[in-house]
């Protein structure tokens, strides 16, 4: 049997602790805005304060955590104007890879994307397993485009915005629409037409947005309007 070479990619200890921390914040168990103390940090995972350290420098650059000297860390926040800007990023990116994947994706993507669309229903009371069915069935899609570096883009902006995200269901958005939406971006991609998948990944993500980045007079608002209705990028041609 053979062993596997010092240079072959592993995880390190630093790399799966910037994971579990990654997850701690996406379930909200560290609170968005809070501040927290590398030791403090460090005790709750059971590890030192050094790799707790380096684990946030990545966290950081990430946009998950800001550093303040001799402080701490403190969970970013997403204010409306970032919300605007990182779902505009997302209709540049997502609807171009879903009239992508609707031509490419192989018999396995497709199962793996209907598989999260399975879950997403099984689990549309526990708010939790929702979201992570959801994070699935979008990188089926970004990986059947066959862009593994984009997939990788949008999972580090569907973070920012993870604990607003979770904010719009049940309250201000059903599950049941969230799904029904979903359905449409798959059976469009399954369908093998491109353009119907685009069309439906734009709606979708226009539909989220609109219950994130403010209401109509907020200059978040005003931003985003400037990009999708006033002609700009994402518009639709």
């Amino acid at each position: 049997m053979s062993v596997p070479s010092k240079t072959e990619s592993v995880p390190s200890k630093t790399d799966q602790l910037a994971v579990v921390i990654r997850d701690a914040i996406r379930r909200g168990e560290l609170a968005g805005g809070a501040l927290y103390s590398a030791q403090e940090l460090g005790q709750r995972f059971g590890v030192s304060r050094t790799p707790v350290r380096e684990a946030l420098l990545r966290l950081a650059d990430a946009g998950l955590v800001t550093i303040e000297k001799n402080r701490g860390v403190r969970i970013a926040t997403a204010s409306e104007s970032d919300l605007a800007e990182i779902f505009t990023l997302r209709l540049l990116l997502e609807p171009p890879a879903a009239r992508r994947a609707a031509a490419r994706m192989s018999p396995d993507e497709l199962l793996r994307m209907d598989t999260a669309l399975q879950e997403m229903r099984d689990t549309a009371e526990d708010v939790e397993a929702f979201f992570a069915a959801d994070h699935r069935f979008h990188q089926a899609i970004l990986h059947g485009s066959g862009n593994s570096r984009l997939a990788g883009q949008v999972a580090n902006l569907r973070d920012a915005i993870t604990l607003q995200g979770r904010r719009t269901i049940p309250g201000r958005r059903e599950a049941r629409q969230v799904i029904a939406e979903h359905e449409r971006i798959a059976r469009a991609i399954t369908a093998r037409a491109p353009s119907g998948a685009a069309h439906a990944m734009r709606q979708h993500l226009l539909n989220s947005a609109e219950l994130l980045v403010g209401d109509e007079e907020s200059v978040g608002y005003l931003d985003w309007q400037e990009w999708v209705g006033g002609g700009g990028c994402c518009g639709e041609s």
